[in-house]
């Protein structure tokens, strides 16, 4: 009787971690292209939301990550776009 406690525990212990992971696989695709003239020149540069409070941005093919220091992506975002940013 003892055994079969033992195999339905860890059956149930293995059913229960084989799916623990399967909702973490999502991927955030929440990225924003904004241009903004600066002097007579366009800038371009993508922002990408990390989903952890930071945002990545590349600009000319430099990628670095910032903190979004308690804002949200969509307000990092407008703040951009009331300076004069176009943003898709």
């Amino acid at each position: 009787m003892k055994r079969i406690k033992i195999a339905i525990l860890a059956i149930g212990v293995l059913g229960f971690t084989a799916c623990g992971n399967d909702d973490n696989d999502e991927i955030i695709d929440s990225c924003e292209t904004c241009s903004l003239m600066i002097m007579d020149q366009e800038v371009v540069s993508e922002y990408c939301d990390n989903g952890d409070g930071t945002v990545t941005i590349t600009t000319a093919g430099v990628e670095q990550t910032e903190d979004l220091e308690g804002v949200t992506f969509d307000q990092f975002i407008a703040a951009f776009e009331l300076l004069g940013a176009s943003c898709n």
